[in-house]
């Protein structure tokens, strides 16, 4: 039995991620664990991807002289806090692997909690909303920053 392909199409991955970081902002339970469901449905490297960079241009504007474990402790402890009432699961231990993996760290794998992919983009979406909302520009110029980043990367790594 074949497994269906999961979508690529960046549309349909701006659309989820906007709707999603929307939801939070509006207190919006359904439509956060639809978008979320949505973008987790979405092919997970991709998505990973482009939740990466977003978190990461954020976090570059907002810390443009760079960052210390001091400020990455402090963007974990704010997501944390500010976090709904409603948001289920929530895990720091989660924020701090979606945060350090945007920034290119990878623990070894025997430290990577084990947690569902769906968790994980959860607790990313947390961070986006929080970091996105704290800079200066809009939610979709972080987006199509993001998607630009990762068709440079693409047109970078063809022969």
């Amino acid at each position: 039995m074949n497994t269906p392909a999961r979508s690529t199409d960046p549309a349909v991955l701006e659309r989820a991620l906007t709707r999603a970081v929307r939801a939070l902002a509006a207190g919006d339970d359904a439509t956060f664990g639809e978008a979320a469901a949505a973008l987790a449905a979405f092919d997970a490297d991709a998505a990973r991807t482009v939740l990466g960079w977003v978190l990461r241009g954020a976090l570059e504007e907002l810390h443009p002289d760079g960052l210390d474990a001091d400020d990455l402790r402090a963007v974990v402890e704010r997501c944390a806090r500010s976090a709904p009432s409603w948001f289920a699961g929530l895990e720091p231990h989660l924020l701090v692997l979606a945060l350090t993996g945007a920034l290119g760290e990878h623990p070894e794998v025997a430290e990577v909690p084990r947690a569902p992919h769906e968790a994980v983009l959860r607790h990313a979406l947390l961070l986006v909303a929080d970091l996105v909302g704290a800079t200066r520009r809009p939610l979709v110029r972080h987006v199509q920053a993001a998607l630009a980043e990762v068709r440079r990367a693409e047109t970078v790594e063809m022969p």
